[in-house]
């Protein structure tokens, strides 16, 4: 196993306890917001790694795309639970990543596998942006403006990825 898939399953690993913090109380947001910061950064090191080390492979595109899907929608979950971003916008970002998730899978069964795209990217960076404002600012008239605009972006993304890659689908 190459060092970015490692660091996937890490990211991995690393949901339960950022997810675990979160639900325990505002005593433990800080602690909740520093380890999912890491674990995000280390989303952005292990691609960085695998392009500078030419250790890009299938196995990697995939565990990439889910580790990020496990901690953000977790993350999501459990801020829902703990009452700081309401039902619909989860409701929104989960059905949006299960959708995209059965697509890739019918897609792997057909051999083909596809990378995230720049508006991909853009999704994750917004959610990520809407974790962290999330901890910091619980109830804020700017977090619910965010989580309209990351859910916006989230759905049109979906809807990209559907296009770009319907003719192998239909």
């Amino acid at each position: 196993m190459n060092v970015p898939n490692a660091v996937s399953i890490l990211r991995i690993i690393m949901t339960v306890p950022v997810y675990i913090l979160t639900v325990m109380g505002p005593d433990y947001k800080i602690a909740a917001l520093i380890l999912f910061a890491i674990a995000a950064l280390s989303d952005l090191f292990d691609g960085w790694y695998a392009r500078k080390f030419n250790q890009i492979t299938n196995l990697g595109k995939f565990l990439d795309q889910i580790s990020d899907k496990i901690l953000i929608n977790a993350v999501f979950i459990a801020l829902l639970g703990a009452g700081i971003i309401p039902g619909w916008f989860v409701a929104i970002i989960v059905s949006r990543d299960t959708f995209v998730s059965g697509i890739r899978m019918f897609l792997a069964s057909k051999n083909v596998v596809v990378a995230a795209d720049n508006f991909g990217k853009l999704k994750t960076f917004l959610q990520i942006v809407s974790i962290l404002y999330a901890y910091l600012f619980v109830n804020e008239p700017v977090l619910i403006s965010l989580l309209i605009f990351t859910a916006v972006v989230s759905v049109v993304s979906g809807i990209n990825y559907f296009t770009k890659n319907k003719h192998y689908i239909l």
